[in-house]
């Protein structure tokens, strides 16, 4: 059987084939740990980078056609930053003792999502959207919706909180919304909570966070025949799933000692790991530019 001269090499010095491997997807970001400060780091030609930010940031969105981002900083702000030349602006908001998160981009960067807390808890949401300058609800229901994720060309996926104390435990589900039509729907029906709705490009497979067998693991869920798969395993927590241009699904694994890291999943076998920039210890909000 004849070896590939990489594949050779590799054997001879000891590499990991799944290292040799690793190609980081275009438009890939995430928040990593770094010497106790959380840092938004972002792909710029195959390597990664680190954005600055005025305050510590959260919740990051990234609109790669404007080259601009959004986050929350430690000033409970909502700021939109440019990372060509680091110009920060805060953007102004109508509601008066309200808390935001979650802030989403569309694919043109042409609408911002943003999730207000009502009087500043997450017992009751809202889902805004800023259009022209101008800010408006989006989705408003009974009990508290998060996780805004666009998909083109007009339907909003997030998360909707349908029980809490009555049930005994939380149940969360993924719903959509037609913005043209105005008409929501519940997508999912795990009776557990499923989280962090992302979409194929197609549009016809929805991927989320669930634990609906327990730990939280990736599942799968064909829109067209209503079949679930569960995609990841193990006394592990899997979240943030994050889909490439491609197609390839990515997403953030944290191990039973806290350790956390970003997977490319692989059908039938073990999951590859990304190697993340020095000094990272831990990542959060992972995202992906289809």
């Amino acid at each position: 059987m004849l070896i590939q001269p990489t594949i050779l090499f590799a054997i001879m010095m000891g590499f990991s084939l799944n290292a040799l491997a690793q190609v980081i997807p275009s438009g890939l970001s995430f928040m990593g740990l770094n010497q106790n400060q959380w840092l938004i780091y972002v792909e710029k030609s195959g390597i990664f980078t680190e954005l600055p930010a005025i305050s510590e940031p959260r919740n990051p969105s990234f609109n790669y056609k404007s080259q601009k981002y959004a986050y929350i900083g430690s000033d409970a702000s909502l700021h939109e930053a440019s990372y060509l030349d680091s110009a920060d602006s805060i953007l102004k908001l109508a509601g008066k003792g309200h808390a935001y998160t979650q802030p989403a981009y569309d694919e043109d960067g042409k609408r911002l999502f943003l999730v207000s807390l009502k009087e500043g808890a997450s017992v009751d949401t809202d889902i805004l959207v800023r259009e022209n300058g101008q800010w408006k609800i989006a989705v408003n229901q009974r009990s508290a919706q998060f996780e805004p994720y666009f998909q083109p060309p007009n339907t909003l996926y997030y998360s909707n909180v349908h029980c809490t104390e009555d049930c005994g435990r939380i149940i969360q589900e993924i719903w959509r919304k037609d913005l043209t039509s105005g008409i929501a729907e519940q997508v999912t029906l795990t009776n557990s909570i499923a989280r962090q709705p992302v979409v194929s490009k197609d549009g016809e497979t929805l991927y989320f966070s669930s634990n609906k067998a327990g730990y939280y693991h990736i599942w799968q869920l064909s829109l067209a025949s209503n079949t679930y798969r569960q995609l990841t395993s193990g006394a592990v927590t899997d979240e943030s799933p994050a889909l490439d241009s491609e197609g390839h699904l990515y997403f953030i694994r944290h191990s039973a000692d806290g350790r956390g890291g970003i997977m490319q999943w692989q059908d039938g076998a073990e999951p590859i790991e990304l190697t993340l920039p020095e000094g990272v210890t831990d990542v959060r909000d992972l995202k992906i530019r289809q």
